[in-house]
């Protein structure tokens, strides 16, 4: 039985990993123990999180947890910026970490988490959850039925979403995912090039502090981000990320020559719940479809999905993917488009 423990018990932990990590045990019975979770402050929140999902033991210093528990993998959910220093400590010690998404709060410490993982040769696994999404893997099937891929586009629309690091906090997401999506059908990705300009949706929010200089960048500054990338084959993606224009969608569509597949995330806001879908298309046909509806949202968000495979990688003695090492790229894209910068891969 593989021993579990888990750092972390806030938003995510409670709405997409521990429901991914109770439904993995529940539907695999006498495979995982859901042994303890780990805290720096506010243990009622840590022991609510055990209470609903299974954990046994909460603890509030990591060494002291890993000592003693000896786990065989631990989940590592913390805020971004302490991503490296938690998810660096778990590999050095040599256990297999599955861990948040951006795998460190910069391009250096991306870096940094890489070469111990290199260093270590740790297992180790960064929830983009896109990947497994069941609409993604479903799009994916038809795509390679199609024939060549000329062509991805994708758009990640919020309505209200007003922080100023979003296309490298979660912008990054969709970039990596259309940058999977190239691998599996068109090659690896070979450059891209960012137009970024303000959004309006800025000028509602008080500014907290002036620029230092005329023209320089408020604290309240809302960018909208329109990607073009090309893949070894010469295929192309196009992206467009708008974080505060009002809509609520996550899409991407893969053409061919003759056919394309489109298929679009289950996703939320609010009390909007949209449900996911995939189709496709052929002379102005739709030829198949499917449908998944956003609850549950571990499921369909594919946070079950990436956990399953973590698991089974490690259980398998497969090496987890995408590893620290394999998202670096993913990390160096989505600063590059965060910062309206051209990059070369």
């Amino acid at each position: 039985m593989l021993k579990i423990v888990f750092v972390g018990a806030g938003w995510f932990a409670n709405h997409v990993h521990g429901p991914a990590l109770a439904r993995y045990a529940e539907e695999h019975p006498g495979e995982v123990d859901l042994a303890a979770v780990c805290v720096r402050k506010n243990v009622d929140r840590a022991q609510d999180f055990c209470e609903k999902f299974g954990f046994s033991r909460v603890y509030t210093d990591l060494e002291e947890m890993l000592d003693k528990e000896q786990p065989g993998a631990c989940w590592v959910v913390t805020p971004i910026d302490a991503t490296r220093r938690v998810a660096g400590r778990v590999m050095e010690r040599r256990v297999p970490v599955f861990l948040e998404k951006p795998p460190g709060a910069n391009l250096q410490e991306a870096q940094e988490l890489a070469a111990i993982s290199q260093r270590a040769g740790t297992p180790n696994m960064v929830a983009f959850n896109r990947r497994w999404a069941p609409s993604t893997r479903k799009a994916l099937e038809w795509a390679r039925e199609i024939g060549p891929v000329e062509h991805i586009y994708a758009r990640m629309l919020r309505p209200q979403r007003m922080d100023r690091t979003f296309a490298f906090g979660t912008g990054i997401h969709l970039l990596d995912c259309v940058r999977s999506l190239g691998e599996a059908t068109v090659g690896g990705l070979t450059e891209s090039r960012t137009v970024r300009w303000r959004s309006a949706a800025g000028d509602a929010s008080p500014a907290t502090e002036a620029p230092a200089n005329p023209g320089a960048e408020s604290p309240t500054d809302v960018y909208n981000f329109h990607v073009d990338m090309v893949f070894e084959s010469g295929a192309r993606a196009r992206c467009d990320i708008l974080p505060a224009c009002g809509m609520l969608e996550e899409s991407y569509i893969l053409f061919g020559a003759k056919k394309s597949v489109s298929y679009c995330l289950p996703w939320s806001a609010g009390s909007v719940e949209l449900d996911g879908g995939a189709e496709v298309w052929s002379e102005g046909e739709v030829r198949a479809s499917e449908k998944w509806s956003f609850d549950p949202h571990d499921v369909s968000g594919g946070f079950y999905g990436e956990a399953c495979e973590f698991l089974s990688a490690l259980t398998e003695g497969r090496r987890p993917s995408p590893s620290a090492e394999e998202s670096v790229a993913s990390v160096a894209l989505a600063a590059a488009v965060q910062e309206g910068r051209d990059i070369e891969f």
